[in-house]
C-alpha cells in the first residue's frame, strides 16, 4: 500500500513514519522549514523523501498513492500568523484536495483536524452536533473550513479531530499545553496558569493513540467518509500541573489573569470511534512522565 504523508517531519508525522515505515510504501513530503532533520534519522525501513512543499507534488506521484495523510500546516494556534494560516492551511490545502479529486481513482484523504473546532462551553461535545462548532482561533477556523470542503467534494476521506497531542516523537514541538509545561518545568521555569482555566476539562491525545487510530481506520473501509473525535482522555489543567509537580516538586506555579486562546471547558466524546472497535491506550500521566524523563538532563 502506497501512503503519502505531507508534513512528515513534524511532531505527529515523525512518529507516524517511524511506526508505519514497516508494512507500507511511504512517501514523505516536507519543505524542512522547521529543519527537523532528526525525524529522518535511524528509520527502521527506507522511505521516499521529497524536500518540497505539498503544493508542488506532481500529479504522477499523487496518482500512485492509495492514501494521503495531510499533516502539513501552520500549527501554532496561538502565535501562528493569520495570513500564513489562511494561505497554507486553507487556500493551498483546498487546492491540494481539488487536485486529488480530479483523479479517476483518488486516494483516501486523511485530514487530522482538531478538537479546537469546538469553542463553546458544553457538558459534552460530539462530532455530529453542529451547534458546538464555534472555533476561537484562526487555526481552528481553518480546520473547520477544510473539513467542510472535504465533506462536500471528496469521494474518499477521513476527518480526525485530534485532541491536544502529548508524548515524545523525533520531531516533537513544545508549543501546546502538556509539552510546553513539561519544557518549562525541565528548565526550572515557573508554570503560568490562567486561574479561571485551572479546573477546565479539555481533550488530550497520546501520540501513539493518534497513529493507532489512523492505522485502525485505514484497515476498516466501512468507516470511511466520516468525522471522528480522537482522544486518549479528557483532563483538567490542574491534573496536568499536579502530575508535573509529583515529578518535580520544586516547580513554582503562578496563577495569572491572562486568558488562554480557548476559554471554554468541555468534555469531548470519542464514543463514535470506539464504536468502530478502536480503544485508546495512552495514559496522560505516563506521557508526562516520559516527556520529563527525556528532558531530564536539562539544567541538572
Amino acid at each position: 500500500m502506497n501512503i503519502l504523508i505531507t508534513g512528515g517531519c513534524g511532531h505527529i508525522g515523525s512518529y507516524l513514519i517511524s511506526k508505519m515505515a514497516r508494512g507500507y510504501n511511504l512517501t514523505v513530503v516536507d519543505n524542512m522549514a522547521t529543519q527537523r532533520y532528526a525525524s529522518l534519522l535511524m528509520l527502521e525501513e527506507p522511505v521516499n523523501f521529497i524536500e518540497d512543499s505539498f503544493q508542488n507534488i506532481e500529479c504522477e506521484i499523487l496518482k500512485q498513492q492509495d492514501i494521503v495523510v495531510h499533516l502539513a500546516a501552520v500549527t501554532d494556534a496561538v502565535r501562528g500568523d493569520s495570513q500564513a494560516i489562511e494561505q497554507t492551511n486553507v487556500k493551498d490545502t483546498k487546492e491540494f484536495i481539488a487536485k486529488i479529486n480530479n483523479f479517476t481513482n483518488p486516494p483516501l484523504f486523511i485530514f487530522p483536524s482538531s478538537t479546537s473546532v469546538y469553542g463553546t462551553a458544553a457538558e459534552i461535545v460530539r462530532e455530529d452536533d453542529v451547534s458546538v462548532l464555534k472555533p476561537q482561533s484562526y487555526y481552528a477556523r481553518a480546520k473547520l473550513i477544510v473539513e467542510h470542503a472535504l465533506e462536500k467534494t471528496s469521494r474518499s476521506y477521513l476527518i480526525l479531530r485530534f485532541g491536544t497531542i502529548f508524548g515524545v516523537s523525533p520531531g516533537m514541538r513544545f508549543h501546546t499545553a502538556v509539552n510546553q509545561f513539561c519544557w518549562q518545568a525541565a528548565l526550572g521555569q515557573p508554570l503560568n496558569v490562567w486561574k479561571n482555566n485551572y479546573s477546565f476539562k479539555r481533550p488530550y491525545l497520546g501520540i501513539d493513540d493518534a497513529i493507532r487510530s489512523i492505522e485502525h481506520l485505514i484497515a476498516n473501509k466501512e468507516h470511511w467518509n466520516q468525522t471522528y473525535n480522537v482522544l486518549s482522555t479528557n483532563s483538567t489543567c490542574e491534573n496536568i500541573v499536579n502530575t508535573i509537580i509529583n515529578q518535580l516538586p520544586d516547580i513554582q506555579v503562578n496563577m495569572v489573569d491572562t486568558p488562554l486562546l480557548n476559554q471554554f471547558s468541555y468534555i469531548v466524546s470519542d464514543t463514535k470511534i470506539q464504536n468502530t472497535g478502536f480503544e485508546p491506550n495512552d495514559i496522560l500521566r505516563d506521557g508526562i512522565r516520559n516527556t520529563l524523563s527525556v528532558l531530564g538532563s536539562l539544567n541538572q
